[in-house]
């Protein structure tokens, strides 16, 4: 491999770690506004802003699956800790919308007690 062909494999699995990384962390922090709305009992905004997380990590998904699918057809692609990084914070925001969402369903219940 030539140090053009590994650089640009370094700057597109850079890329798409850090669009991973944006999309993922915008999901986060729309998760962080929906625990508030929870706390706040305003289930109807904690849904809304629950939306929007889910928006964002199927955007961040969409970027790591087209880079497995490269892998998955044979293309060698490079152990990278940014991506492992990018990887880890989306795994991260889904399993918070899976709390999330429980936590409504949850208070909403308690709330017609």
């Amino acid at each position: 491999m030539s140090d053009l062909d590994h650089n640009e494999e370094i700057d597109e699995l850079t890329q798409v770690s850090m669009n991973v990384l944006i999309h993922a962390g915008n999901a986060r922090d729309y998760l962080v506004k929906s625990l508030k709305s929870i706390h706040d009992e305003n289930f109807e905004e904690a849904n809304d802003y629950l939306k929007k997380a889910r928006e964002e990590v199927t955007i961040s998904h969409s970027f790591q699956t087209s880079t497995i699918q490269k892998e998955a057809m044979g293309e060698q692609i490079r152990y990278s800790i940014l991506f492992a990084h990018a990887q880890d914070t989306m795994m991260t925001a889904q399993s918070e919308i899976l709390i999330a969402e429980n936590l409504i369903a949850i208070f909403e219940k308690l709330m017609k007690k």
